[in-house]
């Protein structure tokens, strides 16, 4: 098992420690904090050097998890679900981030960008969400990078709330895909999976990265969540990709830059 944090490169975040300007303050935190990796932020690549982001992580010896890549959809109002020119600039961006994920040797994150769905007319946006996605699914096969589709509460999306309901869609309706993955958020689960060892078993070998956020989304520690239980579940079943952080910079930045070490150690010596 690895571990991970997010680093941002155009736009702040709630879910990085560090500002775009710390960018490299941000790199050298998650090597001196111990971390294995950095998921990078990145909503467009005008002005992005990929290669010299592999180079800035190669240097310190850290990997990349995953692309994050949902800041889009809100700044500019694309996503898979949307019509004509903003549905091709969504499918084209997703291309773009496997582009960037065949560089970095990472996986590419599926959440807000796929669209947030509606209320009652979940089964024809399923549909139209499988087919505009045909044409993404079909790249990343050709170029070996895994997408992961991320599960997310209902307060936030009306399609795929639970494991069960990801794992569905992506057997049903994609017809399990080499390159599909699931991207499982505790913070979300906490909302919708009333049991995470079951969770954890539904999602198989399809499980291929977990987000840690407390149940309130501070920072571990700091709600309800069990982690040291999930954590265990997630060896058991022979999980061994990254755990990152998406935890809001609660309570502080400061015992997030401060914590994130030592909690990352400590689940290290998890048996």
């Amino acid at each position: 098992m690895k571990f991970s944090g997010t680093v941002t490169l155009q736009y702040d975040t709630p879910f990085s420690p560090f500002k775009v300007t710390e960018y490299e303050s941000a790199l050298d935190w998650l090597k001196e904090s111990g971390f294995d990796g950095a998921e990078v932020c990145i909503s467009n690549y005008n002005g992005i050097d990929v290669h010299k982001v592999k180079s800035d992580l190669d240097k310190r010896g850290l990997g990349c998890s995953t692309i994050s890549t949902g800041q889009a959809r809100g700044l500019e109002n694309i996503s898979l679900l949307h019509q004509g020119e903003a549905l091709r600039t969504a499918q084209e961006r997703m291309k773009q981030h496997v582009d960037a994920a065949s560089v970095l040797g990472c996986k590419v994150t599926l959440g807000l960008l796929r669209g947030l769905g509606t209320r009652g007319n979940e089964q024809e946006e399923k549909e139209i969400l499988a087919r505009n996605l045909q044409p993404v699914l079909q790249y990343a096969e050709d170029k070996k990078v895994t997408i992961m589709l991320e599960a997310i509460n209902r307060y936030e999306t009306a399609l795929f709330n639970s494991a069960q309901e990801t794992v569905d869609f992506i057997g049903k309706q994609l017809g399990n895909p080499d390159c599909m993955g699931i991207l499982w958020d505790i913070f979300h689960a906490n909302i919708e999976d009333a049991r995470f060892e079951e969770a954890v078993d539904c999602m198989g070998k399809r499980l291929r990265h977990v987000h840690m956020a407390d149940s309130n989304r501070m920072f571990p520690g700091y709600g309800h969540t069990d982690f040291e239980k999930i954590v265990k579940k997630l060896k058991k079943a022979g999980f061994s990709d990254y755990m990152s952080y998406e935890c809001l910079n609660l309570p502080s930045v400061e015992l997030v830059r401060q914590e994130s070490g030592a909690f990352v150690r400590k689940l290290r010596g998890m048996a």
